[in-house]
């Protein structure tokens, strides 16, 4: 339960900078580090759409690193974005447990909640990880998605 309040206190303090700067990147560092979590911004999915004749949405992340790395778990949390505080909505682990080599990029393109109707609401997704590289878990922090924008699908 802490966590989550811990990540409900960022995500608002983050979507807080974003109302007032501009828009909050989507990889961990502005340059581009060797390893980094990319987060997609939250949209309507087509192939959901197409496969279950229902809208849903959704939120993507890839974790990529040009080192070898092993043991790599990415984890995709959707959010709503609420006048009070944003609202946790879901969120999926992807477990790689094998070696990843260098160059290659794990996905997580299972994070989405059905549509309920068409409200026009905002979303956000937040992505972290951790793998095993050169003999030590290496933790890469939360990732927001770069940019907010209104979709018509409320939750």
């Amino acid at each position: 339960m802490r966590k989550f309040k811990l990540i409900a206190v960022f995500t608002i303090i983050a979507i807080s900078i974003a109302k007032f700067t501009g828009p909050v990147y989507s990889s961990a560092t502005t340059a581009k580090s060797p390893c980094r979590i990319e987060v997609s911004i939250a949209h309507i999915s087509k192939d959901i759409l197409a496969k279950t004749g229902r809208r849903a949405v959704k939120v993507d992340a890839l974790s990529k690193c040009n080192v070898t790395q092993s043991k790599v778990t990415l984890t995709v949390e959707l959010w709503k974005v609420g006048e009070i505080g944003n609202h946790f909505l879901t969120l999926r682990v992807k477990r790689s447990p094998g070696i990843t080599m260098p160059g290659r990029h794990v996905e997580n393109f299972a994070t989405f909640v059905f549509c309920k109707d068409r409200i026009l609401t905002n979303y956000f997704g937040v992505a972290y990880s951790k793998a095993f590289i050169a003999g030590k878990w290496q933790f890469a922090h939360h990732v927001l998605s770069r940019k907010i924008i209104p979709i018509h699908c409320g939750t």
